[in-house]
């Protein structure tokens, strides 16, 4: 049973890394280094950005915007849901149903942070 248990959580483990989306960063700017560091979904790289920007995380929230999309927005379309907890935003106001078994191509996504 534990044998049983271990491969199909591993199998889960590795579906969902098959389909990890890859940002790539458009230019330089502040905005996308914070981009970047949110589209990580690893709340102590977004920490480490917030802190290299001297910027607060409400204000951030507010007023960052990545591929022209709100952070809230941003972190429903790619499931970014530990930076997104970790920048308190809910995402829990909507309800959308997710095919995990449909085979999507991994392209980039070239990811720019507001303007």
């Amino acid at each position: 049973m534990k044998v049983l248990l271990t491969t199909a959580l591993t199998a889960l483990v590795t579906m969902s890394n098959a389909h990890a989306v890859e940002f790539v960063a458009a230019d330089n700017s502040h905005a996308t280094e914070l981009c970047m560091a949110f589209a990580s979904d690893r709340p102590h790289v977004m920490l480490a950005a917030l802190r290299g920007q001297h910027t607060a995380k409400t204000r951030i929230t507010s007023k960052l915007e990545c591929n022209d999309m709100s952070l809230n927005e941003f972190a429903q379309a790619y499931s970014l849901t530990r930076n997104a907890k970790f920048m308190k935003i809910d995402l829990e106001t909507k309800t959308s149903i997710k095919d995990i078994a449909k085979v999507q191509p991994t392209m980039p996504v070239v990811l720019s942070g507001s303007k």
